[in-house]
């Protein structure tokens, strides 16, 4: 028989087959058990062994870090950085669970990690940033989009939204909606890019250029019943909160006045 320190360890029951986590306590294993290796994804590892602070590196690529040999029977552990969420989803339940900030998880051995890939860079592209943690806010994007006006003028506008997510950490159905949408980046940028177009293309060029400001703004955040803009937007699907929109810079890519 060997000993694990259990704070760590997966065992199976060569029996029936069935595995657990020993949590907390030195564990002999007795002649029916065996220590159990839980292979992970190649990506999970990489962000396991990486150990970069995701605020700090949030805008990080894809990292090459070589991992530095997960001993693979010892339970995988993660600590959720703090106003961070991970979600952890259990394949043989079928169900999720949501971990919060400055929580230590410690996978069971039918669990996984859900892996985010988020867009990035500027213009945003899919897939730039991988990360184990979905940060909370309030942070900020930027984007560059090209919009056309009403009587054609191209133009490159850059784009900075500033964000957060708004959740009940204590709401089972209000932390697994974080998660509900696979790119929240990508997505926001998108369906906001699309209402700032849809609001440029209505308008001549001379009057976006006086007041592109004010057009942008309502374009993302509507205007209330007094004819205010509001002062943010919720996509309801994820919680995820826009509270302003600022444009750092519009270049003229063409124009072609129609005559």
């Amino acid at each position: 028989s060997s000993g694990i320190n259990a704070e760590y360890g997966y065992v199976r029951d060569i029996k029936n087959g069935k595995v657990r986590a020993v949590v907390g306590q030195t564990y002999i294993l007795n002649q029916d058990e065996e220590l159990w290796s839980k292979e992970l994804p190649e990506q999970i590892e990489k962000l396991l062994s990486a150990e970069i602070d995701p605020l700090a590196d949030r805008t990080a690529r894809a990292h090459n870090k070589d991992n530095k040999g997960r001993v693979k029977h010892k339970v995988v552990t993660y600590r959720v950085p703090h106003n961070a969420a991970a979600q952890i989803y259990d394949y043989k339940a079928k169900r999720a669970r949501v971990a919060f900030g400055p929580d230590l998880i410690m996978l069971a051995p039918d669990e996984h990690f859900t892996q985010l890939s988020l867009s990035g860079g500027k213009p945003k592209r899919p897939n730039v940033i991988r990360s184990l943690c979905l940060l909370l806010g309030p942070d900020f994007m930027t984007d560059i989009i090209t919009v056309e006006t009403s009587d054609h003028a191209r133009l490159s506008l850059q784009l900075s939204y500033n964000w957060h997510f708004e959740v009940e950490e204590s709401n089972e159905a209000s932390a697994a909606a974080l998660f509900a949408v696979p790119d929240f980046v990508g997505d926001a940028c998108k369906a906001l890019a699309s209402r700032i177009r849809g609001a440029v293309a209505s308008v001549p060029f001379d009057d976006f250029h006086r007041n592109s400001a004010r057009i942008i703004r309502t374009s993302v955040f509507g205007l209330d019943e007094n004819m205010k803009v509001k002062d943010s937007f919720r996509f309801n699907a994820n919680r995820l909160v826009i509270t302003n929109v600022d444009n750092s810079r519009t270049e003229k890519t063409s124009r072609q006045l129609m005559t």
